[in-house]
Protein backbone atom coordinates (compact mmCIF):
# COMPACT_ATOMS: atom_id res chain seq x y z
CA UNK A 1 0.00 0.00 0.00
CA UNK A 2 2.75 2.88 0.60
CA UNK A 3 4.34 2.46 -2.83
CA UNK A 4 1.05 2.84 -4.37
CA UNK A 5 0.78 5.88 -2.04
CA UNK A 6 4.16 7.60 -3.28
CA UNK A 7 3.69 6.75 -6.93
CA UNK A 8 0.34 8.29 -6.92
CA UNK A 9 1.95 11.09 -4.44
CA UNK A 10 4.95 11.55 -7.38
CA UNK A 11 2.08 11.53 -10.33
CA UNK A 12 0.25 14.27 -8.44
CA UNK A 13 3.36 16.46 -8.38
CA UNK A 14 4.50 16.08 -11.89
CA UNK A 15 1.14 16.72 -12.90
CA UNK A 16 0.84 19.99 -10.84
CA UNK A 17 4.61 21.12 -12.04
CA UNK A 18 3.06 20.72 -15.82
CA UNK A 19 0.01 22.68 -14.49
CA UNK A 20 2.36 25.74 -13.76
CA UNK A 21 4.53 25.35 -16.63
CA UNK A 22 1.68 25.63 -18.95
CA UNK A 23 0.42 28.52 -16.82
CA UNK A 24 3.48 30.23 -16.61
CA UNK A 25 3.97 30.16 -20.38
CA UNK A 26 0.28 31.28 -20.90
CA UNK A 27 0.10 34.47 -18.75
CA UNK A 28 3.53 35.31 -19.29
CA UNK A 29 3.79 35.54 -22.81
CA UNK A 30 6.97 33.75 -23.06
CA UNK A 31 7.74 30.11 -25.00
CA UNK A 32 8.68 27.32 -22.81
CA UNK A 33 12.18 27.84 -24.75
CA UNK A 34 12.47 31.13 -23.53
CA UNK A 35 11.65 29.91 -19.90
CA UNK A 36 14.79 27.59 -20.15
CA UNK A 37 17.56 29.53 -21.12
CA UNK A 38 16.48 32.47 -18.92
CA UNK A 39 16.21 30.55 -15.86
CA UNK A 40 19.52 28.52 -16.74
CA UNK A 41 21.16 31.63 -16.86
CA UNK A 42 19.25 33.23 -13.98
CA UNK A 43 19.59 30.16 -11.39
CA UNK A 44 23.31 29.58 -12.32
CA UNK A 45 23.98 33.06 -11.43
CA UNK A 46 21.26 32.80 -8.54
CA UNK A 47 23.40 29.76 -7.06
CA UNK A 48 26.59 31.11 -7.71
CA UNK A 49 25.78 34.54 -5.60
CA UNK A 50 24.04 32.31 -2.74
CA UNK A 51 27.07 30.23 -2.12
CA UNK A 52 29.04 33.16 -2.60
CA UNK A 53 31.31 31.30 -5.65
CA UNK A 54 32.86 33.04 -8.28
CA UNK A 55 31.48 33.31 -11.59
CA UNK A 56 33.56 30.88 -13.06
CA UNK A 57 32.51 28.20 -10.44
CA UNK A 58 31.65 25.21 -11.75
CA UNK A 59 29.38 23.94 -8.50
CA UNK A 60 26.32 26.48 -9.84
CA UNK A 61 26.04 25.28 -13.25
CA UNK A 62 26.55 21.62 -12.06
CA UNK A 63 22.98 22.16 -9.32
CA UNK A 64 21.26 24.04 -12.66
CA UNK A 65 21.81 20.74 -14.59
CA UNK A 66 20.73 18.55 -11.36
CA UNK A 67 16.92 20.92 -11.75
CA UNK A 68 17.24 20.45 -15.41
CA UNK A 69 17.72 16.47 -15.49
CA UNK A 70 14.78 16.38 -12.37
CA UNK A 71 12.70 18.65 -14.62
CA UNK A 72 13.30 16.28 -17.77
CA UNK A 73 12.00 13.40 -15.54
CA UNK A 74 9.15 14.84 -14.64
CA UNK A 75 8.36 15.80 -18.26
CA UNK A 76 9.18 11.99 -19.18
CA UNK A 77 6.85 10.72 -16.19
CA UNK A 78 4.15 12.78 -17.90
CA UNK A 79 4.61 11.14 -21.43
CA UNK A 80 4.29 8.14 -20.06
CA UNK A 81 1.15 8.48 -17.88
CA UNK A 82 -0.11 10.56 -20.86
CA UNK A 83 0.51 7.36 -23.46
CA UNK A 84 2.37 10.36 -25.70
CA UNK A 85 4.72 9.72 -28.02
CA UNK A 86 8.07 10.52 -26.35
CA UNK A 87 11.40 10.89 -28.13
CA UNK A 88 14.78 11.96 -26.84
CA UNK A 89 15.37 15.24 -29.32
CA UNK A 90 12.87 17.77 -27.47
CA UNK A 91 14.58 16.91 -24.22
CA UNK A 92 18.33 17.29 -25.65
CA UNK A 93 17.30 20.93 -26.82
CA UNK A 94 15.53 22.09 -23.55
CA UNK A 95 19.09 21.00 -21.60
CA UNK A 96 20.86 22.61 -24.38
CA UNK A 97 19.25 25.69 -24.02
CA UNK A 98 19.38 25.87 -20.07
CA UNK A 99 23.19 24.64 -19.59
CA UNK A 100 24.91 26.06 -22.27
CA UNK A 101 24.44 29.56 -22.18
CA UNK A 102 25.41 29.30 -18.23
CA UNK A 103 28.14 27.16 -19.46
CA UNK A 104 29.51 29.82 -21.91
CA UNK A 105 29.20 32.69 -18.55
CA UNK A 106 31.26 30.40 -16.37
CA UNK A 107 34.10 29.57 -19.40
CA UNK A 108 34.23 33.22 -19.79
CA UNK A 109 34.88 33.74 -16.43
CA UNK A 110 37.51 30.72 -16.62
CA UNK A 111 39.51 32.47 -19.63
CA UNK A 112 42.34 34.05 -17.54
CA UNK A 113 43.01 31.19 -15.42
CA UNK A 114 46.05 28.95 -15.92
CA UNK A 115 43.41 25.84 -17.27
CA UNK A 116 42.84 28.04 -20.37
CA UNK A 117 46.29 29.42 -21.00
CA UNK A 118 47.01 26.59 -23.65
CA UNK A 119 44.09 27.48 -25.53
CA UNK A 120 44.74 31.40 -25.83
CA UNK A 121 47.29 32.57 -28.74
CA UNK A 122 50.88 33.45 -27.30
CA UNK A 123 51.65 37.27 -27.84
Amino acid sequence: MGVVAHSSAMVGIVLDWEVFKVWLTATSGLTHHDFHLLLGVLLTLGFGWLLRRPLGSWLPLILVLGLELINEAFDFIRYHIDSYPWGPGPMLVDIALTTLPPLVIVLAARWDSPEFQRFRPLR
